[in-house]
């Protein structure tokens, strides 16, 4: 018997168990891609989980408007100013921006933000998350610090509203 014969029946059961394996890979590729429509089917069913990209198909598709602003109480040595002034924010989207604030005297001083809304009747809609306008600020002489805002516009905000100035002013609080 020649050694290519006795590797013979050794060479067919490879290709066999080649063509297994990749015939499991492709049922496990096939399985996981299925599983995505699944997924999506019994989220919207069971109304739990909102898909990732359905803020996109949401009853208000249009994108507010934001102005962002900031002034301080005559008096009170801070500089002020938003980092992003304007963006165009869709509802149901959480959304960051930053305001720098500087405290340009020789001494400490303690402040404190007080937020507006135009129009007033946006308020309602804006649910911030983070603000740097939940507490007083103390600032060191000299002291600048970038402070964030966290928010998300309802996505029941009537459709009449396009644009949304968010802004702040600064109060001395120190004593």
């Amino acid at each position: 018997m020649t050694e290519s014969a006795a590797s013979r029946p050794h060479a067919a059961a490879d290709r066999a168990l080649r063509r297994k394996l990749l015939l499991l890979a492709l049922v496990m590729f096939a399985f996981s891609w299925a599983l995505i429509p699944l997924y999506q089917t019994i989220c919207r069913l069971s109304g739990q989980t909102r898909i990732a990209g359905e803020d996109a198909l949401s009853a208000r598709a249009a994108p507010v408007s934001m102005r962002f602003d900031a002034m301080v109480q005559p008096g009170l040595p801070w500089r002020v100013r938003p980092l992003t002034t304007h963006l165009q924010v869709r509802p149901g989207i959480f959304v960051t921006v930053e305001y720098r604030i500087t405290n340009a005297s020789r001494h400490a001083v303690v402040g404190q933000a007080i937020a507006r809304y135009l129009p007033e009747a946006a308020a309602p809609y804006i649910k911030k998350i983070d603000c740097f306008c939940f507490r007083q600020q103390a600032f060191a002489a000299g002291e600048t610090r970038r402070l964030p805002v966290v928010f998300v516009i309802d996505r029941s905000l009537p459709r009449e509203i396009r644009s949304i100035t968010l802004a702040y002013t600064l109060y001395d609080v120190s004593g």
